[in-house]
């Protein structure tokens, strides 16, 4: 490992702490600088010692860090599946490497900049209600999750002007957000998780306590 590469682990440690403590936020900050070399990363891949493996990767999936690749055709988070064997493949939803990017150059965590770099490809009023819109509505989700209708309750509170759907739409496609499973079982209440990420600096969750 190169000295840039070595700073960029440190940052990354550093930003990790005040949410994992110092001890799992240099193992999770091996796992995640590990995975931002490439699109996916095997179990095999994971620069960790045998015996911290399974809980590590247990963790990052619980916090939607690392997913894996395989999975139902629905797309959801919590309709994959974590196996422990060598050959299993994970990647990083969008939200969460960009974060990670950047906490790995400037040491802190900044779940707002992180979501307006994933969603710089729209329009600026766009961005804007959308980062509105999460900042009002993750004090609201239960353990990171939220029915559709009270999401339209709180965006209308909130004088979100931007068509709702197309703010989960982008979401969704940026890793901002995932569909809950619950949702299809009911084919009524759509139900959506908040990547974790988000309450993990007080960008976006001003308002959760």
């Amino acid at each position: 490992m190169t000295q840039t590469e070595k700073n960029s682990q440190r940052l990354l440690a550093e930003a990790l702490i005040p949410q994992f403590g110092d001890t799992e936020a240099k193992k999770l900050a091996r796992i995640i600088h590990a995975a931002l070399q490439s699109e996916n990363i095997y179990t095999a891949q994971i620069p960790v010692a045998e015996e911290d493996r399974h809980d590590l990767l247990l963790l990052a999936f619980e916090e939607r860090i690392l997913l894996p690749v395989r999975g139902r055709m629905t797309g959801s988070w919590e309709d994959r599946t974590l196996r422990f064997v060598a050959d299993e493949m994970f990647f990083m939803p969008h939200l969460a490497r960009t974060l990670f990017k950047n906490a790995s150059q400037t040491g802190v965590l900044d779940s707002e900049g992180a979501v307006r770099a994933v969603l710089s490809h729209h329009p600026a009023e766009h961005v804007e209600q959308a980062v509105a819109f999460l900042r009002e509505m993750t004090p609201h989700a239960d353990n990171c999750m939220a029915e559709g209708g009270l999401m339209s309750a709180v965006a209308k509170k909130a004088g979100i002007t931007t068509d709702l759907h197309d703010i989960v739409d982008a979401c969704v496609v940026g890793g901002i957000m995932s569909p809950c499973k619950r949702g299809f079982a009911t084919q009524e209440l759509a139900w959506y998780e908040f990547h974790p990420a988000l309450y993990w600096d007080t960008g976006l969750s001003v308002n959760k306590d």
